[in-house]
């Protein structure tokens, strides 16, 4: 797992996305490769609230390897690294 200082807000999560190695040596540019769409959750919010003011805590913790929606979130870029932010509800699976 990474060593990011970024936090994130409410039900946000923070996604260092993980490209899958491609065989076959075909290369393709940048705007034809497909986003990946699996990723490691670096960090998550407190969650949102309900109607009530209640924290709703998010069902994703830091370390979990997910898939998400491939157009999800806003991509952001902290030091090198390259990293999506997005909503919880943009992640679909959570890979066990």
């Amino acid at each position: 797992m990474s060593s990011i200082s970024l936090s994130v807000l409410d039900d946000s999560v923070l996604i260092k996305p993980i490209n899958e190695e491609k065989q076959g040596g075909i290369v393709l540019p940048s705007s034809a490769e497909k986003k990946p769409t699996k990723g490691e959750v670096i960090a998550i919010g407190e969650g949102s609230r309900n109607s009530s003011g209640e924290r709703i805590a998010l069902t994703v913790k830091a370390g979990d390897k997910v898939f998400y929606r491939q157009w999800a979130g806003t991509e952001i870029e902290h030091g090198s690294e390259k990293l999506i932010v997005m909503k919880e509800s943009d992640i679909l699976a959570i890979i066990k």
